[in-house]
């Protein structure tokens, strides 16, 4: 069964057939995915926590699917489901490595943020300033931005050369949008992307 035809089954399937197809065609591919290359040797219940990252995945998609947040697949569904994975996987290592904070110690916020009609004029802009710079600056920022892909993972997706293409692009795209706002473009030492 085709890509397209198991997302068409996902969204418009009544049973579970289409989770149990893609279950069935992308479960073992994506272990071997995770335990071969995200997971370390020396994590504890490697094939445990590979399992478990896939069916996050798949609830993900499925989720994703039937909500309508994903109408179509610009990549092939194993290399959306791996990334869905690794991300899953990298942000359970953030969360075990971010301290404890106690609310009560952490400092007022610098910037006051912005409420009722001020908060809608400005997702207005950001909106406005995003359609500006075009598709494919769009894609690439949502990508890096709010999947959280990996270069190399952007780059297959959205058909860049190289992760290096793609990060260089995600800079020319962040330059843009910067100029539009009239700021100027931050120097090497603290720029992290």
């Amino acid at each position: 069964m085709s890509d397209e035809a198991l997302l068409a089954g996902l969204r418009d399937s009544g049973d579970d057939a289409a989770i149990h197809a893609v279950y069935r065609k992308y479960r073992d591919p994506c272990l071997r995915f995770l335990v071969g290359r995200i997971i370390p040797p020396e994590a504890p219940n490697r094939q445990d926590l590979a399992v478990e990252l896939f069916t996050e995945a798949l609830i993900i998609l499925v989720e994703n699917v039937r909500s309508g947040r994903l109408t179509e697949l610009t990549a092939r569904l194993d290399t959306y489901l791996n990334a869905v994975a690794r991300n899953r996987y990298r942000k359970l290592q953030r969360r075990n490595r971010e301290p404890n904070w106690d609310p009560d110690r952490l400092p007022e916020a610098l910037v006051e943020p912005p409420n009722g009609s001020e908060a809608e004029e400005v997702r207005q802009e950001v909106h406005r300033k995003m359609r500006e710079l075009g598709p494919r600056c769009r894609q690439l920022l949502a990508h890096f931005y709010f999947l959280q892909l990996d270069w190399a993972t952007i780059a297959e997706v959205l058909g860049y050369k190289n992760a290096a293409s793609a990060k260089t692009n995600k800079a020319k795209c962040m330059a843009r949008l910067r100029v539009s706002y009239g700021v100027s473009p931050p120097t090497k030492s603290n720029d992290p992307n």
